[in-house]
């Protein structure tokens, strides 16, 4: 609850004016809504003849409205009474109104805050963290956890404000004007209470199990609209209908019986209410008949009504109370992410990098397996400039190097120095503004491809992309398209090929600009004659620009001033492509395996 409220707080801290204005234009509703329904005692009593037996409220409304000439001069002037009856009323429409308004900006504004906040927060989180949490319960979190919490904190705190100003007017004014009607017109609350409380907790559980159901049903969706090709070449499109069709019976199945408990609930909790309000009519006629001189038409008529108004509140306070819980587990989901410790991307020198690399030493393994290193003792330098390429088997540690030289992740063991200066010591921001690597399966907004290209370096001329796109070889085919440049690519580039995608990719990164690029097997997708006009351009056209091809191909690897090859995290072979045959070798194995099938082909 401490934390719940603690979240409150940090939420509203640029709008407390409007929140606490909410529940002042919430109270006024209220008070306009209770004294509409005052002057009807008033009126009845006016036209009945007990005026002169009212009560304190009644006597000041008397006074008030009748400017001091007392009950007989506003019976003559029932007009007076009507008047106020609907100012009153009007008052308490426009309160609503005004209140209303204020809570739709506001649930839209804390909203705002609580997902920016996340959002914020989530960017500036290390890997690390990304790659041990699941991707769908971030965006739970980002989105149905901030939708519970900003709920309570803006309909569920003004539903339980509102009983609170009801209950208080309501039965302030009833004791004034009967305690032993009071009494009894309210017995039946508390049970209505208790019975709401229990039964709204059951109807939460069944239709969170219904949400469930309904999350599986969209994500077979989801999972069958992005392997639709998968099915089809396999032939499961039968299966694949036979298994929705279970998951949408199962669907059926929970929500009828969600509802079926959902009616029970609201129908049963309606004999409480009609019980209450027939009670309080009963009694009030009970006590008008047999004491006249204790009991007016006019509260009769008023009992009536203000138990009417309390009951419907007091019922809504039950689910409120069954929404806290909820709310409190969202907010410590929430908070889970919150106290993640962010990755400090702004301290550090920023010298001027002109693409040397050194590694001494270097050795590392992952947190979830310390045990294992995924480098062993791994030294090389690269010289300004130079083209490296990395090869090795899958999981000989080749891309776990881009990740050690972005520092996405930081060594175990060992050094590694950018033109002499060691990686720790250079700002993470600044560091990954002059290391940009293309990843192998790389990654496309739904945006044009311009734009897509122009991600890296803003402002960027339409000269200056269609350059980007020549190195990368993908400008002819652009140049197909019927929109060019503008032509939108598809959520995840599906409206492009792989190798399309991947050119496009390396085009955005050619177009930063950084001293040292790192194609990270994102050449895999082309043609052999595709890689190398790629690689062919990168030379003729890169300044002075340090480029590390991590590719499993030796076409790709063999024009290059190093080659290393990684063997169980360890360097087992480097040289040129000329040494390294002579060596016989990993590397003239692997060159001999590719050449033959590569004759196979052929």
């Amino acid at each position: 609850m401490k934390d719940l409220f603690a979240t409150l707080k940090k939420t509203i801290r640029n709008c407390r004016f409007l929140f606490f204005l909410n529940f002042f234009s919430q109270f006024l509703m209220v008070l306009f809504s209770v004294a509409t329904s005052y002057l009807s005692k008033v009126l009845v009593d006016a036209l009945s003849g007990s005026l002169s037996e009212a009560d304190p409220i009644e006597a000041f409304f008397v006074a008030a409205l009748s400017f001091g000439k007392g009950a007989a001069y506003l019976k003559e002037n029932i007009s007076i009474l009507i008047g106020a009856t609907v100012l009153f009323g009007v008052l308490s429409a426009l309160s609503s109104v005004f209140r209303m308004l204020i809570r739709g900006y506001l649930r839209e504004e804390t909203r705002k805050i609580l997902q920016l906040d996340l959002f914020d927060h989530l960017q500036k989180l290390p890997y690390p963290y990304f790659k041990s949490h699941k991707d769908g319960d971030l965006i739970q979190t980002c989105t149905r956890d901030v939708d519970v919490v900003n709920r309570f904190f803006i309909l569920d705190l003004s539903q339980a404000s509102y009983t609170l100003f009801v209950f208080a007017l309501c039965f302030s004014v009833l004791m004034g004007a009967s305690w032993k009607l009071t009494v009894v017109s309210l017995c039946l609350f508390p049970i209505m209470f208790v019975y709401s409380f229990f039964m709204i907790k059951k109807v939460r559980r069944s239709y969170a199990v219904t949400d469930e159901s309904e999350a599986r049903l969209t994500e077979s969706i989801s999972e069958n609209l992005d392997a639709v090709r998968i099915v089809k070449a396999f032939g499961q499109e039968e299966f694949e209908i036979s298994r929705f069709e279970m998951r949408l019976s199962d669907y059926k199945n929970r929500f009828l019986a969600w509802k079926k408990l959902s009616s029970f609930f609201y129908a049963s909790s309606d004999i409480f209410i009609f019980a209450s309000r027939a009670l309080a009519l009963l009694y009030a006629i009970y006590l008008s008949v047999k004491s006249p001189a204790e009991i007016s038409a006019g509260t009769v008529v008023l009992s009536y009504t203000f138990v009417n108004m309390m009951v419907w509140p007091m019922r809504g306070l039950a689910s409120t109370l069954a929404n806290l819980g909820q709310a409190i587990a969202s907010n410590d989901r929430i908070r889970l992410v919150m106290e993640e410790k962010e990755e400090d991307t702004e301290s550090g020198v920023c010298p001027p990098i002109r693409g040397g690399i050194s590694f001494e030493d270097v050795s590392f393994a992952y947190s979830d397996q310390a045990d294992r290193n995924v480098l062993s003792d791994v030294s090389f330098s690269i010289k300004p400039g130079e083209t490296v390429a990395i090869m090795g088997k899958t999981g000989s540690g080749k891309s776990t190097l881009s990740l050690l030289l972005t520092r996405l992740y930081d060594v175990s063991k060992g050094k590694i120095k950018i033109d002499g200066t060691p990686i720790e010591e250079i700002q993470k921001h600044y560091l990954r503004t002059q290391i940009v690597p293309v990843l192998q399966d790389p990654f496309l907004f739904s945006k044009s491809i311009a734009e897509n290209i122009a991600l890296s370096k803003s402002g960027a001329s339409r000269e200056e992309i269609a350059r980007a796109a020549y190195i990368a070889s993908v400008d002819q085919a652009i140049s197909r398209f019927q929109q060019g440049y503008d032509t939108p690519i598809g959520e995840k580039g599906v409206t492009l090929s792989g190798g399309q995608r991947q050119r496009v990719a390396i085009a955005r990164t050619v177009l930063s600009g950084a001293p040292i690029l790192i194609f990270d097997d994102s050449l895999s997708a082309v043609d052999m004659g595709t890689d190398l006009s790629i690689r062919n351009h990168l030379r003729s056209f890169s300044k002075g620009q340090t480029v590390i091809l991590i590719t499993h191909r030796v076409a790709t690897a063999k024009d290059a001033d190093l080659i290393l090859v990684l063997d169980g995290g360890r360097i087992e072979e480097a040289g040129t492509h000329e040494q390294l045959l002579s060596r016989g070798g990993i590397y003239s194995q692997i060159n001999a395996i590719q050449a033959s099938l590569e004759g196979k082909e052929a």
